[in-house]
């Protein structure tokens, strides 16, 4: 998605199957850019390649579910409006559904700003990004490049380092345990020895 960024093209619209995994380390394609446009990427400001801020062509065409609000409303639209898409993907991969009705239910309801809890405990990291990147306020939402700055894609001695700090926390906690057990211990025994 950066990269498409980055040539001022808005995909205007992702879905499950316009993405596809290509080799042996599975690089992640966008397939299918019939709705893609490059006279429409608005980086906030002017259009970065032409002067028309006029979005409206792809108006009402798409997907809802992956829809961005400003879409839906057949207002102006930009990257940020790729970037709601990949929000609602990324809840849609991580999150098994029982049935189609229990998709359609939660991803109504991360529209309405609502993860399951069930989720967030086990991807806090990626919930908070699922929620900036589903924001109703474009202005929120992460761009491609800082979401691939963002804790979710650190490098190897980030994760590295975390888990060592993660280690030495749970080692002062068993520290701290066996103290406990020690006094615990000789607490008793000296009760004993008093009876």
């Amino acid at each position: 998605m950066t990269r498409h960024h980055s040539f001022c093209v808005c995909s205007v619209l992702q879905e499950p199957r316009n993405i596809f995994l290509h080799g042996r380390d599975r690089h992640v394609r966008i397939g299918d850019f019939g709705l893609a446009c490059k006279d429409i990427l608005m980086d906030g400001h002017k259009s970065s390649t032409s002067p028309s801020t006029d979005s409206s062509h792809t108006t009402g065409v798409g997907t809802f579910v992956y829809a961005a609000p400003e879409q839906l409303r057949g207002s102006h639209y930009d990257s940020k409006s790729d970037m709601y898409s990949i929000g609602v993907l990324a809840l849609e991969l991580f999150q098994p559904f029982g049935t189609e009705m229990e998709r359609v239910r939660t991803l109504g309801d991360l529209r309405e700003g609502k993860i399951p809890d069930s989720f967030c405990q086990r991807w806090p990291d990626l919930s908070k990004n699922i929620m900036k990147l589903t924001s109703k306020e474009p202005a929120v939402r992460p761009t491609a490049t800082e979401l691939l700055q963002s804790e979710l894609f650190c490098s190897k001695d980030i994760v590295i380092h975390g888990l060592q700090r993660r280690v030495e926390e749970q080692e002062e906690e068993i520290m701290q345990l066996r103290r406990q057990i020690s006094r615990l211990q000789s607490s008793d025994s000296s009760e004993s020895v008093k009876s």
